[in-house]
C-alpha cells in the first residue's frame, strides 16, 4: 500500500460454494433423488414397452383386416356372380372400400404410435386425419345403403341418412380447415425460430 494502490480483495471463505456443474453435486444431487431417477426411468421403460404391444397389436389386426376384406370381397362376388345379380355387385365394391378405409384408420393410429416410439411426443395432426377418414367412410356407407335400397326407403330413414350425410360433411370440413390452419401455425412457428 506504498504506492497509493488501494485495492481491497474480498475475503476469501474457508468453504467455497457448491457449483451446480460440479461433480460433487451432481453426486449428491442423484443420490438425494435416486428413487425419482429410477422410478421416471422404469415407467419410460414400461411406457416404450405399452407402446410397442400397441403398436403390434394394431399392426396384426390391421393385417388380419385386410386379409378379411380381400377374402369378404371375394366370396360376395362370387355369390353375386354366381346368381348372376349384377346389382348385387355394387354393394359388394363399397363394402370392400369401406373395409380398406378401416385398414387406412388402423394403420394411420399405428403411425402416431410409431410416432411416439421415435420422438416420445404425440401429434394432432393423425387424428385429424383419422377423423376425416371415418366420416368419408361414414359417408360412404350411408351413400351405398341409400342407392342400394333407392325406392325403398321410408321417409323419416331418409330425412336421419341425410341429417348423418351432412354431419359427416361437416365434420370433414371442419377437420379439413384446421389441419390447413395447423399446417400455416407450424409453417409460422418455422419460420418465426
Amino acid at each position: 500500500m506504498e504506492d497509493g494502490n488501494t485495492d481491497i480483495q474480498p475475503p476469501i471463505d474457508k468453504e467455497p460454494l457448491l457449483d451446480q456443474s460440479s461433480p460433487k453435486h451432481k453426486h449428491f444431487h442423484d443420490s438425494e433423488d435416486f428413487l425419482a431417477a429410477f422410478s421416471s426411468y422404469w415407467l419410460e421403460s414400461a411406457d416404450t414397452i405399452i407402446y410397442a404391444i400397441v403398436g403390434t397389436s394394431f399392426l396384426l389386426g390391421a393385417l388380419c383386416a385386410l386379409i378379411y376384406s380381400f377374402w369378404d370381397f371375394a366370396v360376395e362376388m362370387t355369390t353375386a356372380l354366381a346368381k348372376h345379380d349384377i346389382t348385387g355387385i355394387a354393394p359388394v365394391i363399397i363394402q370392400f372400400v369401406s373395409d380398406l378405409l378401416l385398414v387406412l384408420i388402423i394403420m394411420e393410429v399405428l403411425g402416431t404410435v410409431l410416432h411416439y416410439l421415435k420422438a416420445h411426443a404425440t401429434s394432432l395432426r393423425p387424428f385429424l386425419f383419422i377423423g376425416i377418414v371415418s366420416a368419408t367412410r361414414s359417408i360412404l356407407s350411408i351413400g351405398a345403403r341409400l342407392s342400394i335400397d333407392g325406392n325403398k326407403v321410408e321417409p323419416a330413414e331418409f330425412t336421419r341418412a341425410m341429417i348423418e350425410l351432412g354431419v359427416s360433411a361437416a365434420v370433414v370440413l371442419a377437420l379439413g380447415v384446421t389441419i390447413k390452419l395447423l399446417g400455416k401455425q407450424i409453417e409460422d412457428n418455422a419460420s418465426g425460430t
